[in-house]
Formats: structure tokens, sequence, C-alpha cells
């Protein structure tokens, strides 16, 4: 009897841990239904006050605008390439997120900077152009804000977190993820970034940061004083390897694009890890690096990069799904 009781609560463990939730998931939109290759390159999505969904395209600079009633792509800003040093660079943006003024920001690694598109000028009819906000952003990637308008942004390999007031300017290191490499499944690949994307808490008192190079998520306080405190391991788990975009549900629970895997991982208060949707390279999550909410509804965009579970069965590319696009994931 003692044993039959043990065996069940052992499997009553791993049903709690590693089985999925129940939930609906589907494709919101194709970011270029003609093509399965990576001609649109989209890292991070964010939505307005109003529901909608917004998202930045890499390669043409182009910033769409989604209705999720309506998924259609709607242009309503650009991100124009520059030359730096005689050559032409992209912002490569990665990060993108609304203050609470309707404007929207995006980190650009590629200038070190971070962009602003007023909230007046999202215009289908005339979209706006993107202007510098915050400068010495060092590989910008993650992206927030606190309640008191101070702009948060993470430095990707270098872990470091940057920090401006509301008016913008010049960054200032706020906050340090210690270094780490890994070597990814092929035994070649190094990946070393410990600080990607980043999101607050409700109260706005604690910065929740993604460490894509352990598979773990870090808590830094935010003092009264505007100073962080330690950075401390909330978790480190297998389920997180490649953990990026990280967003609150409304629940508390803590939801994790785990890109490595092909996976969206849920993060409890107390650290534990749970799958919410799992699946190979052929979709519908192919290299999945960004979680938003939109009520109950958790909208995931997909970066289709060809690594560990997103690699396609030639073992080259990652042809077998979509490619870049919006997956929508219900309870």
């Amino acid at each position: 009897m003692r044993r039959w009781l043990v065996t069940l609560t052992i499997l009553a463990w791993f049903g709690t841990a590693a089985a999925a939730q129940p939930v609906r998931v589907s494709v919101l939109v194709d970011f270029d239904p003609n093509s399965s290759a990576q001609t649109v390159v989209v890292e991070s999505i964010a939505a307005d006050k109003n529901g909608m969904i917004y998202a930045c395209d890499r390669v043409s600079g182009s910033v769409w605008r989604i209705d999720p009633k309506v998924p259609k792509l709607v242009v309503v800003g650009k991100v124009q390439e520059r030359e730096i040093d005689g050559k032409k660079a992209l912002a490569a943006v990665s990060g993108i997120v609304f203050n609470q003024q309707g404007d929207l920001f995006l980190t650009a690694g590629g200038f070190k900077e971070v962009l602003r598109i007023r909230a007046s000028e999202l215009n289908a009819e005339k979209p706006g152009a993107a202007q510098t906000f915050a400068t010495d952003t060092e590989g910008a990637n993650g992206i927030a804000f606190d309640k008191q308008g101070n702009l948060y942004v993470t430095g990707g390999r270098n872990g470091k977190i940057y920090r401006t007031g509301p008016e913008g300017g010049k960054a200032e290191g706020w906050a340090q993820i210690e270094l780490h490499t890994r070597t990814l499944a092929d035994g070649k690949t190094q990946q070393a970034i410990p600080a990607n994307g980043i999101v607050f808490d409700a109260q706005a008192t604690t910065l929740y940061v993604a460490d894509t190079a352990r598979g773990a998520i870090w808590k830094v306080p935010l003092g009264s004083d505007g100073k962080a405190g330690k950075p401390v391991l909330m978790t480190q788990s297998p389920l997180l390897e490649g953990a990026d975009g990280p967003a609150f549900d409304p629940k508390g629970n803590l939801w994790v694009a785990a890109n490595e895997r092909n996976a969206v991982v849920s993060v409890t208060p107390d650290g534990k890890t749970q799958d919410i949707q799992k699946n190979g390279s052929q979709g519908p999550l192919e290299f999945p690096t960004s979680v938003i909410f939109i009520g109950d509804t958790a909208y995931v965009s997909n970066f289709d990069t060809p690594r560990r579970d997103n690699l396609a069965a030639d073992g080259k590319t990652s042809l077998d799904g979509i490619g870049a696009s919006i997956i929508k994931i219900e309870p």
C-alpha cells in the first residue's frame, strides 16, 4: 500500500512539473505567407492600450499594427537604416514597448540606441519615422518601463541593464547580470546572452530578466531611491533553455519563450517551471522569442532561427514551418 502511494505521488509530481496545460494554439498572422524562409525578422511584439499588436521587421524597417480580431499587417511606422563608418547599418530592432503616454520605443542594437515613435505619429496614412531617444545602450535588446517612466534596457551579451529617465538621453549602467557562456547542442556554437528580455512585476518593484545563456530568470529589486538591488537567481531549469521575452499572465505566473526548445514555459512565483506549449520544427512555435498578454490570451512572436528543436529535417534550415509569425495561445 505504501509503495503504491509513493508511486502515485511520483507520477503526480511529474505531471505537475512537465505536463502542458490544456490550451488552444493557433496562428494569428504569418508575416510572409509566400515563404517559410527568414525573409521577415521579428524578435518582439508589444500591445497598446487598445489591444492592438505592434511588431517591427528588421529587414524592411516596417513597424506594423495588427488588430487581433482582423489580423492584417498595417504599416504605421518606419525604422530607417543609417550609414555608420561608411557602411549601411540596420537598426536590428529587438525589443519594443509602449510607455504610459502611448509612445512606442524600440531597441536598436545596430545603433547602440533606443528609438521612439510618438503616439501621434503611429499613422497608417503617414507612417512616423523612429527617432533617437536614448544613447550608449550597447547591445540594446530587452526593454521595459517602471511606473515613474524610467526606461530600462538590457545589453544582451554584456549582461548590463541600462537606465534612463523619462526624457531619455545618455543611458547609465543600472545593474549587472553575471556573464556566462554555454556551448549549444551542436558542440561548437557559443551562446552568451545573460541579459535578454525583461519585464516588471505588477507593482513595478522587481525587474525580471531572462538569462538566455543559463536558461534562467533573475530578479532585480528596484529600490525606492531608484537604485538596483543585488540580482537574485529566481529559477534555472532545462525547460528554460534559450529563455527570452517574459510576460506575466493575469494570475501572476511568468510566461517565458524558451526558444531553443520551441516552447513557452510558465514559471510560478516560487520558481516552478512547466511547459505551456512545446513542439518540433513544424510549428506552430518556431524559435519563439517574445510573449505578451491581451487579457487572458497570450501572443508569441516566432523569430524562426534554425537552431535546436527548430532545426528542420534537412539539418540546415528552418523551412519546416511557416516562418516568422505570431502565435495565439488561449486558455
